[in-house]
């Protein structure tokens, strides 16, 4: 594999979608969950772009210009053609189920960039099922080594990797990407002490509590298979 290949930098939400997957092409347990992770880290975005701001009981939009990323831009106009307010959670879950094809276009670029393939299997010629397999292998292993570095070293965490634990640890991603590590149980539990949010540090730190307590109460919520 070319070494720029290895190399190849990732969006955000590309991570996020990547590290959702198994090394197969599977979401397995994650397939529902991380529609709603992936909504949260999008308005994640979006509030660190300077385009909205929320609380727990509203989310308005500070700046309509475009953050030229087709993405964030579809949230965002949502968002914005809005004519009444809505809780941080019922965004999240209207977001979800307005089908945007938010989760597909993530897929199609991370395609295109041959990190992942694509492959549709029939059974009895009436139901589908679409994996996903690993292509660039060495580029994910070198997401999660840095991710785990991250963790288990006491570094000092961006907002942005505090941001994927929360999506991890609500997503059920975190044994799927770091179950045969050996520092596994120290992950674990570092992760957990992270996501509690105890004392946060700050401003952004404050809002991605927000957004957990919102993703999490979406998913709960949640019991029927959709698709974004």
């Amino acid at each position: 594999m070319e070494k720029s290949e290895q190399n190849m930098e990732l969006t955000f939400l590309q991570k996020i979608v990547l590290l959702a997957l198994d090394d197969k092409g599977w979401f397995g347990s994650a397939e529902h969950k991380i529609k709603f992770g992936l909504v949260g880290s999008i308005l994640f975005e979006l509030y660190q772009k300077g385009r909205i701001r929320f609380t727990i009981d509203e989310v308005v939009v500070i700046n309509a210009k475009s953050t030229d990323d087709v993405i964030l831009d579809r949230v965002l106009n949502l968002i914005k053609s809005s004519k009444k307010p809505r809780s941080l959670r019922s965004w999240i879950q209207r977001i979800v189920y307005k089908k945007l094809l938010l989760r597909k276009t993530i897929l199609k670029q991370l395609i295109s960039n041959k990190v992942i393939g694509r492959e549709e299997y029939s059974l009895l010629v009436v139901f589908y099922q679409t994996k996903y397999p690993l292509l660039n292998a060495p580029l994910k292993q070198k997401l999660q080594e840095q991710i785990c570095e991250s963790i288990v070293s006491g570094h000092v965490l961006s907002d942005q990797e505090i941001m994927m634990l929360v999506v991890m640890n609500n997503c059920k991603m975190v044994r799927k990407n770091f179950g045969g590590y050996i520092q596994y149980i120290k992950l674990r539990g570092r992760i957990n002490e992270i996501t509690q949010f105890k004392t946060p540090a700050t401003e952004t730190e404050e809002m991605i509590k927000l957004l957990q307590t919102a993703i999490s109460r979406a998913i709960m919520a949640s019991n029927v298979s959709i698709h974004v």
